[in-house]
């Protein structure tokens, strides 16, 4: 059930002028390519199709009429997808959009400069994607994720959430993720002034996640935080699932792994980023320069708790932490 929205850590003011969808009828078909780093036959695949057609039916696009949609799924390894990128942009669309900052990166690096919107994207500026969040430069633009300062917050709130934990560890994917270093700072120095241990726990590949669970498990007091990227988005299903059967508590950075089981997340909200790009690229389609659009960073952020998962670990979501909750899955 949802509470309430919680104001963002970064809120940015997309510009609203007035826009005709009657004058979104070009000389020529359009085209849109789309770019995913899980496999079509996840639901997030299909959600995030489905908030871009919507957003760009809002200013008049139609695919079939005067819009051609590509969507693809370009994996979450860096050397993939610099791969598939140049097979699946030839010829070159009019806009990119993609989901997830390996992806955004590894458009950085082409030499072509197609008009890119980036979503779901942690510190563009820190990882050199674009100058300055006010004024991006070059062909792309976006909206941003989470802001590796999040961490102390994690560490609070799962702490709540178990008050015996002794230590915390984070899983990372460093590839999918570049910028999860930072937020392993955050966690670190957080747990330190609570006088915990942090841990970080790095992943490679799929077969990395049962190893490091029982790990995990020979620890007393242990809590786990997930680092967002697209690895732990495609293996949200067994992480979360892990996490259970070994009895961790986990505290991870989107409601969609809370909806696989998990036990709790703090973190934007993943949906509003498509619904934002849809925005960006009518703008760019009617001549904008994406490096005039502002970088919005995540205009709110959420906690979402699954009563079922708690029960399951004999944990009780105190009245505290149930005020707090934007939403409960019962």
């Amino acid at each position: 059930m949802r509470r309430r929205n919680i104001l963002g850590l970064v809120a940015a003011l997309v510009l609203t002028a007035d826009r005709n969808p009657a004058l979104a009828s070009p000389d020529r078909t359009r085209h849109v390519v789309v770019l995913f780093p899980v496999a079509k036959n996840d639901p997030q695949f299909a959600e995030n199709v489905h908030l871009l057609k919507d957003a760009l039916h809002k200013y008049g696009w139609e695919e079939g009429k005067n819009l051609t949609l590509t969507f693809a799924s370009v994996g979450s390894d860096p050397s993939q997808i610099e791969t598939l990128l140049s097979e699946i942009l030839t010829p070159e669309p009019d806009v990119i959009v993609s989901r997830s900052t390996a992806i955004a990166l590894a458009l950085r690096r082409r030499p072509q400069r197609t008009a890119v919107v980036f979503t779901l994207v942690s510190d563009p500026v820190g990882l050199g994607i674009v100058a300055t969040m006010q004024r991006p430069g070059g062909n792309m633009t976006g909206f941003t994720v989470l802001d590796p300062s999040l961490g102390a917050k994690w560490v609070a709130l799962l702490r709540e959430i178990a008050p015996d934990l002794k230590r915390f560890a984070m899983l990372m994917h460093q590839a999918s993720s570049p910028s999860s270093g930072a937020l392993a700072d955050a966690i670190k120095q957080a747990s330190q002034a609570l006088g915990l241990e942090a841990m970080l726990i790095p992943l490679h590949q799929r077969a990395d996640l049962e190893p490091a669970f029982e790990r995990l498990a020979a620890l007393d007091h242990v809590g786990l935080l997930v680092a967002p990227g697209a690895f732990t988005l495609e293996n949200r299903g067994l992480i979360t699932s892990l996490a259970a059967r070994r009895r961790i508590p986990a505290l991870y950075p989107f409601r969609y792994f809370v909806t696989a089981g998990g036990l709790a997340s703090y973190g934007s909200e993943e949906t509003t980023g498509f619904q934002q790009a849809g925005d960006y690229v009518d703008r760019i389609l009617r001549g904008a320069k994406p490096g005039d659009l502002p970088v919005q960073g995540p205009n709110r952020v959420s906690l979402i708790l699954n009563a079922k998962t708690a029960a399951d670990l004999g944990i009780v979501f105190t009245p505290a932490l149930v005020a707090q909750a934007d939403e409960i899955i019962e």
